[in-house]
């Protein structure tokens, strides 16, 4: 004989909310973790030490995820070593400063005979940041540099279930702070708490429709 648990709204709601937060860190951690495998696999092939990057892997991660699968789409022979390789010719063109490090790393994708599928890739992102940009400057966040917005590129994985949040829960203000204090307190995140806050706020005012 089954057993029927019955919730009232409030419970509901608050099962939906933290699910979807555990999803969230959950993709978080993912992108964390493939970005950390992307730099280590490329550091071994360029002769360099590009750890410093993994401190912006779930970042880097929202930003370069979606163009790993247009890569393997179009170059389904490429091993992941060499799929590494070149997403972290893309990463160093958008998160690095150091030109000679990025020289190198282009160097070393041209030597690999790898420069067609990274240009194909390049020319991709670029795309993609701009519509992201759109995105973000539509929200009414004003950016000033590339960097600015490439901070905000985690959240893109994270749409989806932020749209589901809103039209499932209508989530409060007080709820957006507690989830951004969540997000914040687990650490992969290179932005403030404040600014996870309103960027949310913004995106699910903009699911509401208002």
């Amino acid at each position: 004989m089954g057993i029927t648990i019955l919730i009232n709204e409030n419970q509901k709601r608050r099962l939906i909310l933290e699910g979807s937060g555990d999803f969230i860190i959950e993709s978080l951690s993912k992108n964390y973790e493939f970005v950390k495998k992307v730099i280590k696999d490329s550091s071994s092939q360029i002769g360099l030490n590009l750890e410093f990057l993994v401190s912006w892997g779930a970042t880097i991660g929202g930003f370069v995820g979606p163009l790993e699968e247009f890569l393997r789409g179009v170059e389904p022979n490429l091993s992941d070593l060499e799929v590494s390789l070149i997403l972290t010719g893309v990463i160093s063109s958008y998160y690095l400063d150091n030109k000679e490090y990025v020289k190198k790393i282009i160097d070393t994708i041209k030597e690999k005979g790898l420069y067609k599928p990274f240009k194909k890739v390049l020319t991709k992102s670029k795309e993609f940041k701009s519509v992201f940009s759109d995105f973000i400057v539509s929200l009414g966040i004003t950016l000033h540099k590339v960097t600015n917005i490439l901070s905000y590129t985690f959240i893109l994985p994270l749409l989806p279930i932020l749209y589901k949040m809103v039209t499932e829960t209508n989530i409060s203000s007080s709820e957006i702070s507690d989830l951004s204090k969540r997000l914040i307190g687990f650490g992969l995140l290179t932005v403030s708490g404040l600014v996870l806050k309103q960027l949310i706020s913004k995106i699910a005012k903009r699911f509401k429709g208002k």
